[in-house]
Protein backbone atom coordinates (compact mmCIF):
# COMPACT_ATOMS: atom_id res chain seq x y z
CA UNK A 1 0.00 0.00 0.00
CA UNK A 2 1.09 3.49 -0.84
CA UNK A 3 0.23 5.86 1.91
CA UNK A 4 0.16 9.66 2.47
CA UNK A 5 -1.10 11.70 5.43
CA UNK A 6 -3.63 14.27 5.62
CA UNK A 7 -4.69 16.22 8.95
CA UNK A 8 -8.08 14.10 8.91
CA UNK A 9 -7.22 11.31 6.19
CA UNK A 10 -5.19 8.38 4.91
CA UNK A 11 -4.67 8.41 1.20
CA UNK A 12 -4.28 4.91 0.61
CA UNK A 13 -3.26 3.27 -3.16
CA UNK A 14 -3.04 -0.01 -4.01
CA UNK A 15 0.56 -0.84 -5.03
CA UNK A 16 -0.66 -2.55 -8.19
CA UNK A 17 -2.90 0.39 -8.80
CA UNK A 18 0.60 2.40 -9.72
CA UNK A 19 2.18 -0.49 -11.28
CA UNK A 20 -0.12 -0.31 -14.31
CA UNK A 21 0.25 3.53 -14.29
CA UNK A 22 4.11 2.83 -14.58
CA UNK A 23 3.51 0.55 -17.20
CA UNK A 24 1.47 2.79 -19.65
CA UNK A 25 4.29 5.08 -19.48
CA UNK A 26 6.85 2.41 -20.41
CA UNK A 27 3.68 1.60 -23.20
CA UNK A 28 4.32 5.47 -23.99
CA UNK A 29 8.47 5.86 -23.94
CA UNK A 30 9.85 7.34 -27.34
CA UNK A 31 10.82 4.82 -29.73
CA UNK A 32 14.04 6.72 -30.19
CA UNK A 33 15.04 6.53 -26.26
CA UNK A 34 14.26 2.92 -26.37
CA UNK A 35 17.16 0.23 -27.19
CA UNK A 36 16.38 -3.13 -27.79
CA UNK A 37 12.86 -2.70 -29.27
CA UNK A 38 12.45 -6.70 -30.08
CA UNK A 39 12.28 -6.92 -26.20
CA UNK A 40 10.07 -3.66 -25.58
CA UNK A 41 7.01 -6.15 -24.60
CA UNK A 42 8.54 -7.95 -22.25
CA UNK A 43 9.72 -4.35 -20.73
CA UNK A 44 6.52 -3.25 -20.60
CA UNK A 45 5.46 -6.28 -18.93
CA UNK A 46 8.03 -6.48 -16.26
CA UNK A 47 7.28 -2.53 -15.18
CA UNK A 48 3.32 -3.05 -15.54
CA UNK A 49 3.39 -5.84 -13.23
CA UNK A 50 6.22 -5.60 -10.68
CA UNK A 51 4.08 -5.07 -7.85
CA UNK A 52 1.78 -7.86 -8.50
CA UNK A 53 2.48 -9.65 -5.33
CA UNK A 54 0.94 -7.11 -2.99
CA UNK A 55 -2.33 -7.27 -4.78
CA UNK A 56 -3.58 -9.61 -2.13
CA UNK A 57 -1.64 -8.17 0.66
CA UNK A 58 -3.47 -4.98 0.07
CA UNK A 59 -6.89 -5.88 -0.15
CA UNK A 60 -6.39 -6.12 4.05
CA UNK A 61 -3.95 -3.53 5.45
CA UNK A 62 -1.92 -3.36 8.09
CA UNK A 63 -2.12 -0.95 10.94
CA UNK A 64 1.39 0.08 12.74
CA UNK A 65 0.76 0.52 16.51
CA UNK A 66 4.09 2.02 17.10
CA UNK A 67 3.77 5.08 14.31
CA UNK A 68 -0.96 5.16 14.85
CA UNK A 69 -1.07 5.04 11.10
CA UNK A 70 -1.13 2.04 8.71
CA UNK A 71 1.67 0.63 7.49
CA UNK A 72 2.68 1.48 3.94
CA UNK A 73 5.24 0.06 1.27
CA UNK A 74 8.40 1.91 3.12
CA UNK A 75 8.21 0.20 6.71
CA UNK A 76 5.90 -2.94 5.85
CA UNK A 77 7.01 -5.88 8.29
CA UNK A 78 9.93 -7.40 6.39
CA UNK A 79 8.74 -11.01 6.95
CA UNK A 80 6.07 -10.03 5.20
CA UNK A 81 7.63 -7.67 2.47
CA UNK A 82 10.16 -9.97 1.25
CA UNK A 83 7.36 -12.85 1.02
CA UNK A 84 5.61 -10.24 -1.11
CA UNK A 85 8.49 -9.61 -3.54
CA UNK A 86 9.22 -13.46 -3.98
CA UNK A 87 5.78 -14.06 -4.74
CA UNK A 88 5.45 -11.40 -7.08
CA UNK A 89 9.18 -12.11 -9.12
CA UNK A 90 7.62 -15.94 -9.27
CA UNK A 91 4.50 -14.73 -10.81
CA UNK A 92 6.04 -12.28 -13.15
CA UNK A 93 8.71 -15.46 -14.15
CA UNK A 94 5.81 -17.63 -15.39
CA UNK A 95 5.44 -14.61 -18.21
CA UNK A 96 8.71 -13.70 -18.83
CA UNK A 97 12.10 -14.82 -17.73
CA UNK A 98 13.14 -11.54 -19.06
CA UNK A 99 10.86 -9.63 -17.26
CA UNK A 100 11.53 -11.75 -13.77
CA UNK A 101 14.84 -10.72 -14.12
CA UNK A 102 14.25 -6.79 -14.20
CA UNK A 103 11.56 -7.10 -11.19
CA UNK A 104 14.22 -9.56 -8.91
CA UNK A 105 16.95 -7.17 -9.47
CA UNK A 106 14.46 -4.05 -8.39
CA UNK A 107 13.55 -5.56 -5.76
CA UNK A 108 17.60 -6.33 -4.52
CA UNK A 109 18.30 -2.66 -5.39
CA UNK A 110 15.79 -1.90 -2.53
CA UNK A 111 17.36 -4.44 0.05
CA UNK A 112 20.95 -5.60 -0.59
CA UNK A 113 22.13 -3.27 2.31
CA UNK A 114 19.24 -3.96 4.67
CA UNK A 115 20.50 -5.84 8.13
CA UNK A 116 17.46 -7.80 8.47
CA UNK A 117 18.11 -11.46 8.36
CA UNK A 118 15.17 -12.15 6.20
CA UNK A 119 15.98 -9.72 3.58
CA UNK A 120 19.51 -10.99 3.55
CA UNK A 121 17.79 -14.38 2.97
CA UNK A 122 15.94 -12.65 0.33
CA UNK A 123 18.66 -11.04 -1.34
CA UNK A 124 20.71 -14.51 -1.39
CA UNK A 125 18.22 -16.34 -2.90
CA UNK A 126 17.44 -13.73 -5.44
CA UNK A 127 20.81 -13.53 -6.86
CA UNK A 128 21.06 -17.10 -6.72
CA UNK A 129 17.96 -16.51 -9.33
CA UNK A 130 19.69 -14.15 -11.28
CA UNK A 131 22.67 -15.87 -12.00
CA UNK A 132 20.64 -18.51 -13.82
CA UNK A 133 18.42 -16.41 -15.66
CA UNK A 134 21.09 -14.20 -16.84
CA UNK A 135 22.88 -17.76 -17.95
CA UNK A 136 20.00 -19.23 -19.29
CA UNK A 137 19.05 -15.62 -21.34
CA UNK A 138 22.37 -15.93 -22.62
CA UNK A 139 23.34 -12.15 -21.38
CA UNK A 140 25.97 -13.17 -18.44
CA UNK A 141 29.46 -12.68 -20.50
CA UNK A 142 27.34 -10.68 -23.40
CA UNK A 143 28.34 -7.14 -22.51
CA UNK A 144 25.93 -5.48 -25.34
CA UNK A 145 22.96 -7.50 -23.54
CA UNK A 146 24.19 -6.60 -20.31
CA UNK A 147 24.56 -2.56 -20.77
CA UNK A 148 20.84 -3.09 -22.26
CA UNK A 149 19.61 -4.80 -19.81
CA UNK A 150 21.14 -1.71 -16.84
CA UNK A 151 19.28 0.39 -19.39
CA UNK A 152 15.72 -1.22 -19.36
CA UNK A 153 16.17 -1.68 -15.51
CA UNK A 154 16.90 1.88 -15.34
CA UNK A 155 13.81 2.64 -17.89
CA UNK A 156 11.84 0.62 -14.58
CA UNK A 157 13.31 2.57 -12.11
CA UNK A 158 11.69 5.65 -13.60
CA UNK A 159 8.12 4.89 -14.85
CA UNK A 160 7.67 3.47 -11.15
CA UNK A 161 9.44 6.55 -9.74
CA UNK A 162 7.17 8.42 -12.27
CA UNK A 163 3.98 6.73 -11.22
CA UNK A 164 5.09 7.08 -7.20
CA UNK A 165 5.27 11.12 -7.83
CA UNK A 166 1.85 11.40 -8.42
CA UNK A 167 1.06 8.76 -5.41
CA UNK A 168 3.31 10.56 -3.00
CA UNK A 169 2.25 14.14 -3.73
CA UNK A 170 -1.01 15.92 -3.27
CA UNK A 171 -1.97 17.16 -6.59
CA UNK A 172 -0.97 20.89 -6.99
CA UNK A 173 1.71 20.84 -4.13
CA UNK A 174 4.55 23.43 -4.73
CA UNK A 175 8.27 22.22 -5.71
CA UNK A 176 9.50 23.19 -2.26
CA UNK A 177 6.86 21.36 -0.62
CA UNK A 178 6.79 17.70 -2.57
CA UNK A 179 8.04 14.66 -1.04
CA UNK A 180 11.37 14.72 -0.35
CA UNK A 181 12.11 11.72 -2.76
CA UNK A 182 11.41 14.24 -5.74
CA UNK A 183 12.62 17.40 -5.02
CA UNK A 184 15.68 17.05 -6.53
CA UNK A 185 14.64 15.62 -9.44
CA UNK A 186 14.50 11.53 -10.45
CA UNK A 187 17.81 9.62 -9.78
CA UNK A 188 17.76 7.96 -12.81
CA UNK A 189 20.17 9.80 -15.48
CA UNK A 190 19.69 9.19 -19.14
CA UNK A 191 22.33 9.86 -22.18
CA UNK A 192 18.80 11.50 -24.13
CA UNK A 193 18.60 14.51 -21.10
CA UNK A 194 22.63 14.97 -20.52
CA UNK A 195 22.80 12.70 -17.91
CA UNK A 196 21.38 15.58 -15.84
CA UNK A 197 18.06 14.54 -13.72
CA UNK A 198 14.28 14.63 -14.70
CA UNK A 199 12.29 16.84 -12.89
CA UNK A 200 8.61 16.64 -12.49
CA UNK A 201 5.93 19.41 -11.27
CA UNK A 202 2.55 20.10 -11.04
CA UNK A 203 1.45 23.11 -12.92
CA UNK A 204 -2.35 22.61 -11.52
CA UNK A 205 -4.05 20.06 -9.45
CA UNK A 206 -4.43 17.52 -12.83
CA UNK A 207 -0.85 18.42 -14.92
CA UNK A 208 2.30 17.29 -14.20
CA UNK A 209 5.09 18.78 -16.46
CA UNK A 210 8.36 17.20 -17.15
CA UNK A 211 11.49 19.00 -17.65
CA UNK A 212 12.55 16.52 -20.41
CA UNK A 213 10.08 13.94 -21.80
CA UNK A 214 10.83 10.90 -22.49
CA UNK A 215 7.54 9.92 -23.29
CA UNK A 216 5.87 9.87 -27.21
CA UNK A 217 2.50 11.77 -26.65
CA UNK A 218 0.88 13.72 -23.87
CA UNK A 219 -0.60 10.99 -21.71
CA UNK A 220 -3.35 10.73 -19.18
CA UNK A 221 -3.52 8.30 -16.13
CA UNK A 222 -6.04 7.48 -13.98
CA UNK A 223 -5.11 6.56 -10.58
CA UNK A 224 -7.56 4.71 -7.84
CA UNK A 225 -7.67 5.66 -4.25
CA UNK A 226 -8.90 5.45 -1.04
CA UNK A 227 -9.47 8.61 1.35
CA UNK A 228 -9.85 6.75 4.72
CA UNK A 229 -10.96 9.26 7.40
CA UNK A 230 -8.90 8.71 10.77
CA UNK A 231 -12.39 9.19 13.09
CA UNK A 232 -13.59 6.20 11.34
CA UNK A 233 -10.23 4.47 11.59
CA UNK A 234 -10.46 4.85 15.49
CA UNK A 235 -14.38 4.17 15.82
CA UNK A 236 -14.58 0.56 13.47
CA UNK A 237 -10.68 0.02 13.00
CA UNK A 238 -8.85 0.06 9.74
CA UNK A 239 -9.95 -3.01 8.11
CA UNK A 240 -13.93 -2.34 8.80
CA UNK A 241 -13.30 1.89 7.65
CA UNK A 242 -10.79 1.07 4.43
CA UNK A 243 -13.36 -1.65 3.11
CA UNK A 244 -16.09 0.35 3.38
CA UNK A 245 -14.50 4.09 1.57
CA UNK A 246 -15.38 4.46 -1.45
CA UNK A 247 -13.03 4.31 -4.26
CA UNK A 248 -12.03 7.81 -5.95
CA UNK A 249 -10.35 8.47 -9.21
CA UNK A 250 -7.50 10.59 -9.48
CA UNK A 251 -7.09 12.23 -13.57
CA UNK A 252 -3.14 13.50 -14.07
CA UNK A 253 -2.07 14.89 -17.03
CA UNK A 254 1.06 14.41 -18.35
Amino acid sequence: MIIYEQEDSFIMIKQDDHARISGIFAQSWKNDYFYGMDLKDEVVLAISEHDRGWIEADEWPLWNDEKDKPYSFIDHPMTLKTAIYKKGIDEVELMSKYASLLCSLHFVSFLQNEVHPLATEFVTDERKRLQFLFKDLGIKGNKDMENLFMYHLKILKFCDNLSLYICLNEPGVEKADEHPFFRNGFPEAFSFANDQPIHAHWTDRETVELSLSPLSKQLQVYLPFKEVNKEEIMLNGLLKAYAETQETIRKVTF
